[in-house]
């Protein structure tokens, strides 16, 4: 049986993603960050540091209710504090803590280290070419798939 283009692909972004995953869990293991998402998290908020959870949610196209969960995790690393918003109390900003940002500069380099690997022997013009037809991609499905419907 024949793969088609679009298996090949869809096996093919299947296979990155599982890889990265395994490299940056175990790449981070010393810092008890379990997820990529839990990563995420706390390297958005260390690139970001002060905003509210639900800009950090929205920065990473995750829900709010998932976000609190990496937070309270980070929080009991001792990675992120919250700190209360002075004029709306109901709003909390991430602020990293000095043994989160030793841990988000981890991860910096842990996605260094991977961008470096994974574009090797690739060059500039065909990584252009690349991301632009991953961005038309994502957009064709957005509008197709996703238009009006509750993202």
């Amino acid at each position: 049986m024949k793969t088609s283009v679009t298996q090949s692909i869809e096996m093919t972004m299947s296979a990155l993603v599982m890889y990265w995953k395994r490299y940056f869990e175990q790449s981070m293991k010393e810092y008890s960050i379990r997820t990529v998402t839990m990563g995420a998290v706390l390297y958005s908020s260390y690139l970001h540091e002060g905003l509210v959870q639900d800009d950090i949610g929205k920065l990473l196209n995750m829900d709010k209710a998932y976000v609190t969960r990496e937070l309270n995790s980070l929080a009991r690393l001792g990675y992120i504090v919250r700190e209360k918003d002075v004029v709306d109390h109901r709003k909390n900003h991430i602020m990293v803590t000095p043994k989160g940002k030793k841990a988000a500069q981890s991860i910096d380099d842990c996605r260094k280290k991977w961008i470096e690997a994974e574009f090797s022997g690739i060059s500039e013009e065909e990584k252009e070419v690349f991301l632009g037809i991953l961005s038309k991609m994502v957009g064709n499905l957005k509008e197709k798939l996703f238009s009006g419907a509750a993202e």
